[in-house]
């Protein structure tokens, strides 16, 4: 499980871009526009509790401050794929042509589309680009996208700020002990609703998603050079044994 996105980014102000590679990442949010490119593969997508199965010629579009994640289903070798993060301080203009109202529908079938918008972000915004030809490239793909968005003036639902708060605090405290009882407690809501909504959005137990968080901890601490011992490095994570750890450890690679 990738943690790179796994809170708020809230003061990033940068055009990020992801080519080819394991677009797999767990519930998250952000004020960034994302758009996911998938040219072939095959992805579970999962929007404010929305399950949808992503495949060749798919594009979807997350809004700011949607809930989202996406897991990859199968690996294959001619997986063509693109994640990209447009912040918030370039959307200015997109935003005030749709007058504050929300995607209808987050995902745009159209292979044609999709192989253009490919072709967009390989030309303007990947590798080493000036800043002014990223920045044109993200507002001529947004206008493309603009003209094929459906919008509606619904709002969302109290269970998306939930889940946002949930996934806030969890990261936040990953490494104490937290479960829908520490949950309940913090956020002022009953065990059951606790449970019910993050596995709707989630689609994963509480324990499951921070067991995860662990391990991404340990293994960036890992990467970044850390010189105590592992037993250390798994307390430090949150797990209370060393069995615990491997017992997760091995179910994630399943």
């Amino acid at each position: 499980m990738e943690s790179f996105y796994e809170k708020c980014r809230e003061d990033d102000r940068q055009l990020v871009v992801h080519g080819n590679g394991n677009h797999s990442f767990p519930a998250h949010f952000h004020n960034n526009l994302e758009i996911f490119l998938v040219g072939r593969g095959e992805y579970e997508v999962v929007i404010n509790g929305e399950k949808l199965v992503a495949k060749g010629g798919d594009v979807f579009v997350t809004d700011s401050y949607d809930v989202h994640e996406y897991k990859r289903i199968k690996e294959r070798a001619d997986e063509d794929a693109r994640v990209l993060l447009i912040p918030y301080c370039l959307l200015g203009k997109f935003n005030a042509r749709r007058k504050g109202f929300r995607f209808a529908e987050h995902r745009i079938a159209d292979e044609k589309l999709c192989a253009e918008l490919i072709g967009l972000t390989d030309g303007y915004l990947l590798g080493e680009r000036a800043e002014g030809v990223r920045e044109a490239g993200a507002a001529l793909i947004l206008s493309l996208l603009f003209e094929r968005l459906a919008f509606t003036a619904e709002k969302p639902r109290d269970e998306v700020a939930l889940m946002r708060k949930m996934l806030i605090y969890i990261q936040e405290n990953f490494r104490e002990k937290i479960s829908r009882e520490t949950l309940s407690r913090a956020l002022g809501y009953t065990e059951a609703h606790i449970s019910r909504v993050f596995h709707r959005y989630v689609k994963a137990g509480i324990s499951e998603y921070v067991n995860g968080l662990r391990l991404d901890f340990i293994d960036k601490r890992l990467e970044e050079g850390y010189d105590g011992t592992r037993l250390e490095l798994i307390f430090e994570a949150g797990f209370n044994s060393w069995q615990t750890y491997y017992r997760v450890r091995k179910k994630s690679k399943k």
